[in-house]
C-alpha cells in the first residue's frame, strides 16, 4: 500500500487489538453546523435521465431523486450500485478475534475520544469499551458506519468467519417457513400442495453466507428499501399484506469495497448488488382453474403482491402433456405479460451503528423512507437515495432443459375456493402446485 499523504497516519494498538485510521481532513465542524449528513450517498448505478434534489424540511432529511423516466431492466442481471462518500470522516477502526470482527468508519468524535462501545461490543470478553486506555469510562459520542470490505457474498456459498460481523452473519442464515413467523428473514407462501414455500428472491436456506433478508453483515448501517415482491411483509397463509413494516434489502448486498483516498481527498465506500431472480421482482399468484360464478366468462385468476384477485383469459394453448419448453413458453409469456413491465421503487440511506432488519411505517403515510427511521429513533449519517425502474420479466425456459417453472415469484394457488389451482403439468414437483388442471 502507497504510504498516504502527510494528513492521515496508520496506527496500530496491540493492547486493543485495533487497527486505527486517523484523518485530519478540515470540514466536520462546517457540515455539522449547517445540518448536513457527514456522508454523501449518490446512486452510481442503474443509471437514471435526470437527478432532483428534494428536502424534507419537518424531519431535516435530504433525498436524491434519481428519475428514471426511459430506463428499461430485465429482471434479472442487472445492477444496483451505491457509493456513500465522506470528507470528514476522522478513523476507521477494525476490531478482529478468530471467528469475530468488526469494522467501522467514525465520521465524528466531538471529544476526541475514540470510544465505540456499540461497536466493539466486547467481542473478546475483556470488558473493554475503547480503542483509546485513556478514554475507557468515557462515555460514547462516536457518529460512525459500520462497514468492511467483502469481495463477494451469495446465496449457499458459505462466507469467511472472518469477514463481516459474525452476529448479523448468523441472523442471516433462513428461518424455517414451517416455524416462522411472518415478519421473520425468509418470505414464505401456502402453496396449493398445503405446504409452505420460500418466495421471493433465493437466500440461501442454512447456509452461513452473509446474504439474505434483513442487516447486511459487511454494511451493517445499510438500510435498503423496495416497495415489491419479498421485501413487503406478508401472511405466509392467506398472501395478505402485513401493514406498517418492511423488510431491509440490505443483506442481499454482494460486495462491499472502499477509497481510502479519493483523488479529491475524501474517504468512499461502494456497495453493489447483483440482481438475480426475485430480488426486486412482484410475486404473482396464478388460478387457472376457474368454477367460482363471480368470476363467470373468465379461464384465469391472477393476485399480485397481495392485491386484489384479477380475472382475465389467456389466448396461447394451456400446456399439457408435452414437456418441451416450445410448448410452455408462449403460455408464460403472456401470463407473465399481465403484469410486466412491473415498476420498482427503491430507497436507501445509511445510519449511525447497525440498522434495523424491518422499517417500520411510524407516520403512517404508507410509505416506507428514511423519515420512518428517524422517528423510529435512528440517526441518518447520508442523505436518502430514491429511484424507480421499470422491469420486464426474463424467467421463461427459452434456454433451460430443467422441467421447472419460472422460480419463486410466479406461484400456482387456489384462489376461488374450489380446491385447485390447476397447474401446469411441468410445474408439478416444484414449489408451486402438485395438482393437475380438472378436465371438463
Amino acid at each position: 500500500m502507497k504510504k498516504p499523504r502527510s494528513n492521515l497516519r496508520w496506527t496500530l494498538s496491540s493492547a486493543a487489538a485495533a487497527l486505527v485510521l486517523v484523518t485530519g481532513a478540515p470540514g466536520a465542524a462546517q457540515a455539522s453546523g449547517w445540518g448536513l449528513p457527514p456522508m454523501l450517498l449518490t446512486l452510481e448505478a442503474p443509471r437514471g435521465d435526470s437527478l432532483r434534489f428534494r428536502y424534507d424540511w419537518h424531519n431535516r432529511v435530504l433525498t436524491l431523486d434519481y428519475r428514471n423516466r426511459r430506463g428499461l431492466l430485465t429482471s434479472t442481471q442487472w445492477p444496483l450500485t451505491l457509493r456513500l462518500e465522506s470528507r470528514t470522516a476522522e478513523a476507521y477502526v477494525k476490531e478482529f478475534l478468530t471467528g469475530q470482527n468488526r469494522e467501522g468508519l467514525v465520521l465524528r468524535d466531538p471529544d476526541d475520544c475514540l470510544v465505540l462501545t456499540s461497536l466493539i461490543d466486547d467481542i473478546d470478553g475483556l470488558g473493554r469499551t475503547s480503542y483509546d486506555p485513556l478514554c475507557m469510562g468515557v462515555a460514547e459520542d462516536e457518529t460512525y458506519i459500520e462497514v468492511q470490505t467483502e469481495k463477494y457474498d451469495t446465496f449457499e456459498l458459505g462466507d469467511n468467519s472472518n469477514t463481516g460481523n459474525d452476529k448479523l452473519q448468523q441472523k442471516l442464515i433462513d428461518d424455517d417457513c414451517t416455524t416462522a413467523p411472518a415478519d421473520s428473514n425468509v418470505a414464505c407462501l401456502l402453496m396449493d400442495n398445503g405446504k409452505l414455500s420460500k418466495v421471493g428472491p433465493k437466500t440461501g436456506d442454512d447456509v452461513r453466507d452473509g446474504y439474505g433478508y434483513g442487516t447486511d453483515d459487511d454494511a451493517a448501517s445499510m438500510v435498503l428499501m423496495m416497495n415489491v415482491g419479498g421485501a413487503r411483509v406478508f401472511d405466509p397463509m392467506s398472501f395478505d399484506r402485513i401493514p406498517g413494516r418492511l423488510r431491509n434489502m440490505a443483506g442481499l448486498i454482494n460486495t462491499v469495497s472502499s477509497e481510502f483516498e479519493t483523488g479529491i481527498r475524501t474517504t468512499a465506500i461502494v456497495m453493489h448488488s447483483h440482481a438475480l431472480a426475485g430480488f426486486a421482482e412482484p410475486i404473482a399468484v396464478f388460478d387457472f382453474d376457474v368454477s367460482d360464478p363471480a368470476y363467470a366468462g373468465f379461464s384465469s385468476l391472477r393476485r399480485v403482491d397481495s392485491g386484489p384477485i384479477e380475472p382475465f383469459n389467456y389466448v396461447s394453448a394451456f400446456p399439457t402433456g408435452d414437456n418441451s419448453n416450445a410448448a410452455f413458453n408462449p403460455f408464460y409469456d403472456e401470463i407473465v405479460s399481465t403484469y410486466y413491465p412491473a415498476k420498482v421503487e427503491i430507497r436507501a440511506v445509511a445510519v449511525n451503528g447497525e440498522a434495523p432488519a424491518f422499517i417500520d411505517d411510524m407516520n403512517g403515510d404508507g410509505r416506507y423512507t428514511a423519515a420512518d427511521l428517524m422517528l423510529a429513533g435512528y440517526t441518518l449519517v447520508s442523505n436518502e437515495i430514491k429511484t424507480s425502474v421499470t422491469v420486464i420479466n426474463d424467467n421463461l425456459l427459452v434456454e433451460s432443459d430443467d422441467p421447472k417453472c419460472p422460480p419463486r415469484t410466479l406461484i400456482y394457488r387456489d384462489l376461488d375456493g374450489n380446491g385447485s389451482a390447476g397447474a401446469p403439468e411441468k410445474c408439478l414437483g416444484t414449489s408451486s402446485s402438485t395438482r393437475l388442471r380438472r378436465r371438463r
